[in-house]
């Protein structure tokens, strides 16, 4: 998978269906100090009808931060989906600069090298 070396960040687009709609989201980042997943909430039409975890995050930014955490249809990155995995969302975007990062509940699932020179992150499924 390609990705973009800004801000001394790794940056990769990927792809959920929440809703039953196809949503590609880019300017995510592959963050391996967070233990969640998240996606700006500004992004989707959050069902605030269906069931949500109510999350305090903290060490976003230099603040905390209340999110909603409900399970999306599918999660896609690079080739690999993912059903039914629980992210967060929340306001993201205006205070980082950022539309979303891929934690380690997702990244967990995955050997993956990073390879600077070419920019491309390869992943393998555990």
């Amino acid at each position: 998978m390609k990705f973009e070396w800004k801000q001394d960040l790794i940056w990769v687009n990927i792809t959920i269906i929440y809703g039953g709609k196809i949503i590609i989201i880019p300017d995510c980042i592959i963050d391996t100090g967070s233990s969640s997943t998240m996606i700006d909430i500004d992004l989707v039409e959050f069902d605030y009808h269906k069931p949500a975890l109510i999350k305090r995050l903290f060490g976003i930014g230099t603040g905390k931060q209340e999110v909603l955490c409900q399970p999306v249809d599918k999660i896609i990155i690079d080739e690999f989906e993912f059903e039914a995995v629980e992210i967060e969302f929340g306001a993201i975007k205006e205070n980082l600069g950022i539309n979303g990062f891929i934690g380690n509940n997702i990244l967990s699932q995955f050997i993956f090298t990073i390879n600077f020179k070419q920019k491309v992150v390869n992943f393998t499924l555990v």
